[in-house]
């Protein structure tokens, strides 16, 4: 099972840092988004492909009888960023050995809504780790005020709030995945105006 949930998980090391995106809409997911150039010169893995690029948050909910609720955002984007979102996307980057680096963002009406997405979220994960479910070995460390991560072996799911916006990463079977998430995780909130 804990392989399953390294597969299935949405999502302190290097950080890069970019320019907001000049005349970017603090209401649109897309300009927020990295590029598979970019993802592939953080991971250092030239083999990394890109999937679809999704406008709603996907969930695996064929595990929500198997856990219990507080459990069903480790599996469900549509879970993790709940309602009020005004604006979605998501993408994977997927390589050989399954190696992947997934990137969410959800912009919210405002910074105060956004906040609230991730205090909702980062309490049911909590809660989630604290019920120590078999088969489903995951803790939370709240990393600072705005950002928090799941753990298995390596803490290499995030979430943060920054500004309107909730981004949500996961660096899959690399050996610094961690590193990966937290560099992604920091080029992504550097774009976000008023952040």
């Amino acid at each position: 099972m804990r392989e399953l949930l390294a597969a299935t998980a949405l999502l302190a090391g290097c950080a890069l840092v970019a320019a907001p995106v000049a005349g970017a809409d603090p209401g649109a997911a897309d300009p927020l988004v990295l590029s598979v150039e970019d993802v592939r010169a953080i991971a250092g893995n030239a083999d990394l492909t890109p999937g679809p690029l999704l406008d709603a948050p996907g969930g695996q909910h064929q595990f929500d009888a198997q856990y219990p609720s507080q459990c069903h955002a480790v599996f469900n984007q549509d879970v993790a960023f709940g309602p009020g979102f005004t604006d979605f996307r998501s993408v994977t980057f997927a390589g050989p050995a399954d190696r992947a680096v997934t990137q969410a963002v959800a912009v919210y009406p405002d910074s105060r809504s956004a906040r609230a997405a991730l205090t909702t979220l980062g309490s049911a994960l909590k809660a989630c780790s604290d019920l120590q479910v078999p088969d489903l070995a995951v803790t939370t460390q709240v990393l600072d005020q705005d950002t928090f991560a799941l753990c298995q072996a390596q803490c290499s799911t995030l979430y943060r709030a920054a500004g309107s916006a909730l981004i949500g990463v996961n660096a899959l079977r690399f050996g610094d995945s961690d590193r990966i998430a937290t560099a992604v995780l920091q080029r992504i909130s550097s774009r976000v105006p008023d952040a």
